[in-house]
């Protein structure tokens, strides 16, 4: 079976394209920094339909762990489909953005 990561999967809009990439038989690895428990909810939701998913929390500004966790996951079985959906969003302008607020969004 193909696999799909999708990161950010704990968002409406990554729970949304997961619940897609499962109805064309993908394997789905719904990824969450923050909120593990939407990311599981997605997984449910996608084996009630009938689909295979797996919950994955990680923290992908921690390079060394996110290269560990993903690199040993690709050794496993390969991911042939890769949705970069996680970001953060500060709602303010830029201009009143604290430097802080502005690396952890790039981050």
């Amino acid at each position: 079976m193909r696999r799909a990561l999708v990161t950010g999967g704990s968002s409406p809009i990554g729970a949304a394209i997961a619940q897609q990439l499962a109805a064309q038989d993908l394997h789905v690895i719904v990824h969450a920094n923050r909120n593990l428990g939407a990311a599981e909810a997605t997984t449910a939701a996608i084996r009630e339909q009938g689909g295979s998913a797996e919950a994955l929390g990680l923290d992908l500004t921690d390079l060394d762990r996110a290269r560990s966790v993903i690199g040993a996951m690709a050794e496993d079985a390969p991911i042939q489909v890769l949705v970069h959906n996680a970001g953060l969003h500060r709602d303010m302008p830029f201009a009143a953005m604290e430097p802080d607020d502005w690396r952890e969004v790039i981050d």
